[in-house]
């Protein structure tokens, strides 16, 4: 079942300030995650882990990783960085 995405304004200012060739990888895999979310045995290709509760992370490429909440209805993008950058987002919060 496909999920909807829901940027976060925050996020949408991220993803614009990454280079175009980052920003179309992080496209394509919110794209790719939204068509996968829920069946578990495709999870791990796609490079997403649960860290706790409903909030997940993914993968995009070597250097960036997208946070996201999971509701019943759609995927909610909470940040878009580096493992460092997502590291100490999850430490301030």
């Amino acid at each position: 079942m496909k999920k909807s995405l829901l940027i976060d304004p925050v996020v949408q200012k991220q993803l614009r300030a990454l280079p175009q060739k980052e920003r179309a990888e992080v496209v394509l895999k919110l794209l790719e995650l939204s068509q996968v979310f829920g069946q578990p045995h495709q999870h791990a290709g796609i490079g997403m882990r649960k860290l706790r509760g409903d909030l997940f992370e993914c993968r995009v490429g070597l250097a960036l990783r997208v946070l996201f909440r999971a509701s019943p209805d759609a995927l909610i993008i909470r940040f878009i960085g580096t493992h460092d950058e997502v590291q100490k987002h999850l430490r301030g919060k």
